[in-house]
This record gives structure tokens, sequence and C-alpha cells, in this order.
């Protein structure tokens, strides 16, 4: 039988191995007599081909003792074959396989295979498909890098990618941190001689790491630690850098790492999700102003700092903060919060873009479905709301907010028609749907919008924030500012509405006629949370801001409207 030739150099010896992307084999040039392992690939697509071949010869221009050579390449019958240094005991699995490598030897392997990969990474290459199949021993026990042909494409062997690979919970293309946990599972399955991750879904993989039910029991402790370091699900979590990893396994142990400034912004971090959440305004935007100024670059600083901003509706402020830090850390689980920007910008297909993202992976997150409801609805896609709305009640059958919105898309889908759909439940209070049901029921002499012209409908509804689910109202105190003797007037109710005068569906009536909407804007009253929403009115001013759409009412404040300004706190000595 003749011998099968190559490019008219390279003479076929044997078959070294094969898989999905195709087969390696063994040659000899026919001139120098020089042995070399060709790969031919299966993918015939030209621009898959030229990819590969730019990402190999980038590679192999970093000349390094821990990569594979890279000499030539050339197609064939449309198969395109890469020449690469023949390394004789083969790659790591089946070399452990036929003589079962002792865990010294398999630790100094994955301590040169690290070192080689920082000099990678540094050189802005990640390699995607860390394996043992893919690291080779050459003639002087010397271990090298092979197959970098996914490079920086965010692709890899599922039981060797980390779990925000597999998820695409963010872009991994640039990460050198899934190259980190690749190499961590290669050191379990050398030490292990096992892979627990082999035949499982991605639900299955991330039950392993809750569990850390990882075939490592009878390993040293140290080795443990380091296993359990290198492939924590969370990248933050992780080795940082492949030095870090090869560092610890020389010390043979994971160092501690203390970072005094780090952790003071952290507790400073935390106090302010604290404020936020007792709903501390004035404190907390203080403390920001404070924190920013110790911790400029602190992430988690300025992620919670964009919250607090983001919650009072000061959109291009929250911007600001989120982009530094997604700047600092593209990997910030934020999506939620971007999308409520976006809503807040009227980006509305970025922002539903966004929400599905983030309920891709939280999807019990029913605030987040709420936000994807505002989409449909501030676009005039009823009918997806309702189809949205219909199937989040059968879970949230008490959600007054969800209740409320899928309602709303309801009346616009049907043109003000009032009819609650049947999952909406009247026997329990929901003070939004009272509002709502109260608009579409105006007489036509007390009228506040139009079906067919200015003002519509639509602009004297209240589609509500998932913030006003908490059930518990303030005492609010509102008064003409122009008439101090006058005796103050309490409110706890929860919506307290401004308009013309003349129209009983107002809570306070105001002078002015005509320069003054029917329903001209209304305060929402919930527990330390109070805001006021413009009703498309003739002009809203709050402390000499016109008011677009909402603001939130902080400390004492003054609602200008016409020619009447009126008081309003919740400290009643403020008035006095």
């Amino acid at each position: 039988m003749s011998t099968v030739i190559y490019d008219n150099r390279y003479h076929f010896i044997k078959e070294l191995g094969s898989g999905a992307f195709g087969r390696v084999f063994l040659a000899k040039e026919n001139i120098s007599e020089k042995l070399v392992a060709i790969k031919e690939l299966k993918n015939k697509d030209p621009k898959v081909q030229q990819n590969i071949i730019k990402e190999i010869k980038h590679v192999a221009s970093f000349n390094h003792t821990g990569i594979v050579n890279y000499y030539t390449n050339f197609q064939q019958d449309g198969l395109l074959y890469l020449v690469m240094e023949y390394c004789e005991a083969g790659n790591l699995y089946a070399l452990h396989k036929s003589i079962s490598l002792n865990p010294v030897q398999i630790i100094e392997f994955i301590k040169q295979i690290a070192l080689s990969l920082s000099y990678v990474h540094e050189n802005k290459v990640v390699h995607h498909d860390i394996k043992p199949e893919n690291i080779l021993v050459a003639a002087n026990n010397k271990v090298k890098i092979a197959d970098f042909g996914i490079a920086n494409t965010g692709g890899g062997t599922r039981p060797y990618m980390s779990p925000e690979s597999l998820s695409h919970s963010y872009n991994v293309t640039n990460d050198p941190r899934v190259d980190i946990y690749g190499l961590g599972v290669t050191l379990m399955e050398l030490l292990c001689s096992k892979n627990p991750f082999i035949g499982k879904s991605l639900l299955e993989i991330i039950a392993l790491h809750d569990t850390k039910n990882f075939p490592i029991k009878d390993l040293p402790q140290w080795q443990q630690d380091i296993i359990l370091k290198a492939i924590n699900k969370t990248p933050e979590l992780r080795f940082q850098t492949m030095k870090d990893f090869a560092e610890a396994l020389e010390l043979r142990q994971v160092p501690v790492f203390l970072n005094k400034k780090l952790i003071e912004a952290a507790e400073c971090a935390e106090k302010l999700e604290r404020m936020l959440l007792s709903k501390k305004w004035l404190r907390a935007g203080k403390f920001i102003e404070e924190a920013s100024l110790r911790f400029p670059d602190a992430v988690n600083i300025l992620s919670v700092s964009g919250k607090y901003f983001l919650l009072q509706n000061k959109i291009a402020i929250a911007k600001k903060y989120y982009d530094k830090a997604l700047s600092l850390n593209p990997r910030l689980d934020v999506q939620k919060e971007l999308a409520e920007i976006n809503i807040g910008l009227k980006n509305y297909p970025i922002a539903i873009s966004l929400i599905s993202d983030h309920l891709h992976r939280y999807p019990s997150d029913y605030e987040g479905y709420n936000l994807l409801m505002q989409c449909y609805y501030e676009t005039n896609r009823y009918e997806a709301g309702i189809e949205l709305g219909k199937v989040v009640l059968k879970n949230e059958t008490g959600n007054p907010i969800l209740a409320n919105n899928y309602y709303l898309c309801h009346i616009m889908q049907n043109n003000g028609k009032v009819v609650l759909p049947e999952k909406v439940s009247i026997s329990k209070i929901n003070p939004f749907i009272d509002y709502n049901m109260d608009v579409c029921f105006e007489v036509d002499a007390q009228l506040s919008h139009n079906y067919h012209k200015a003002p519509p409908l639509k602009s004297k509804l209240l589609f509500a924030d998932y913030r006003f689910i908490m059930g518990k109202r303030s005492k609010l105190y509102i008064n003409d500012k122009d008439s101090p003797g006058i005796e103050l007037e309490e409110y706890n109710n929860w919506f307290i509405k401004f308009g013309r005068a003349g129209y009983s569906a107002n809570t306070i009536e105001v002078p002015g006629e005509y320069n003054v909407s029917r329903r001209h804007c209304v305060i929402i009253n919930t527990k330390d949370d109070v805001w006021l929403y413009d009703l498309n009115s003739t002009g809203s001013y709050l402390n000499g801001k016109r008011v677009e759409n909402k603001i939130q009412i902080i400390g004492l404040s003054y609602l200008q409207i016409c020619n009447t300004t009126y008081s309003i706190t919740t400290d009643r000595n403020k008035l006095l």
C-alpha cells in the first residue's frame, strides 16, 4: 500500500487522535525527515479557516517554550491543515491513562502550564479550551499548550467550560478566568482520575458547585483548597491571574489576600444598602458624597450609588455611576438596573433585551416582569402585556402591582372599557386599580381626558412601579404657602390628587381655571417614599423645577401649580 502524501511534502505515518474538530496525524517532512503533527480541520468555511490561521499565527509569534510550535499551514480539497511541533509523549490525558502520573508530577505540570498561560494572557489571548487533551508533553518532560484554534471566541469543551461561559451570562471572550477554571478542572481530573462535569447539563453543573460534591475528599487539604478556589462558580472568587494559581501550587496553599481599603469600601457599600432599604434618602445622599471621595474606583460603592439615583429617577446620574462601575468590572450583574435606565431614556428595545437576559437568569424576579410589562405598555404593545400578565399572575395572584398593570393593558387594548379581567380580583384593596377605574368612570361633565385627542386617556392613568408594593402610608401635611394662617391639612390617603377647581375627582382643587388641568398631578403616598406624578398637565413645578413625568418628594418641598404654591412635608413642625 502506497504512503499518502500531503501538500507534496508530508508523508502520513499514523493517526494520533480525532474529535469533533477533525483529526491529528503524525507525518514526516520528505526533505528534512522531521516528524511533525498535522491537524486536519473538518470545517470548510473559508471565513472560519482564515480566523483560525490568524489566531494561530498570532500565538506563534510569541515563540514561547510552553506553547506548541506552529510551522505552517496548507489547504487540500477544501480542508485546512495546520503543521505543528510533534510532542512524542502525547497529551496529558493519554499519558496519565497509560502510566498513572504521580501527584508531584501532575502538580509540576499544571504549574508549568499556569505560568505559560500567564504569558499568553499578558499578550491579550484567552485559550478557551484548556483540558488534558490540549496539554502536550515533549521528550524533555516539558508540557506545552496546544490547540489555540478557538482562542478569544468564547467557545470550549463543555466539561471544562466555566458556568458563566455555559450560561452566556456575560461576554467571556477576553476574560482569562475561564482558562483558570479550565485548568482547575484539569488539575482535579488528573489528581482524581475523574471529571464530575462530564455528561452534565448546565443546571446539574451549577448544582454540583452549590453542593461542592466533587471527587476531591481524599486529596490533601491544600490541594482541595486550590481546586475549589480555581473552579469557583463565581469568577471574582477564583484566582484572578495564572500567576496567583502557580504561586498557590508552589506554596501548597491559597494565599490570604487582604486589602484594607477594599474591605472598608465593602463595609461602606453594605451600610449604604441598609440606608436604601430603610429609605433614609437624605442620609444616603450625604453618605454617597463622602464615600465617592474616599473610594472613587470602588465598584461596589459605584453600583450602590447608581441604585440610589435610579431609585430617585435621576436617570442621567445613575447611568454615569453604572457606566463607570462597568468600565471597572464589565462582569457586574446590573442588567435589570440598566434596563430600568433605558426605560427612563425611552430606549425600549434595549431595555427589553436587557430585562429578557436578566429574567433568563432570574426567572422568579417579578419586579423584572413588571419592568418588561412597562416596556410593552409604553410602546403600545398591550396584547403582549396582557399575555405576560396572564402568565405571571398565575403564580402571583395577589400581587397588586402586577394586577394593576395587567389591568392597564386591558384598558388601553379596549379603549377605556373598565371591565376587570378574570385574573384581577377586586375583593382585595388595590388603590392603583381604584384610581385607574375612577379615571375611566368619569362622567362627561367631569371628563379629564379625551379618547381621540389631547389630553389622551393614557396620560391620566398610573402604571405602578414595583416599589409601591409595600402597604404602609405616610402622614403628609400640605398647606397653601401663601396662606400661613390656615389650619394645616393632614393627608394619609394613597393618592392626593390636584386639579382644576370644580372637578370632584380631585383631593385638592387648585384655582386658576383653564391654566390648571382637570387632573393636573397626583402624589403617590407610601411610607418614606412619596412621589409626585405630573399627568400631562399645563405644568407642575417642585422646588422650582418642572416635573417631567415623576419626581421623588424628600423633606420639606414646594409644589407650584399655576399661581398657587403648596408646602409639602411629612414633618408637621416644619410648617408651623
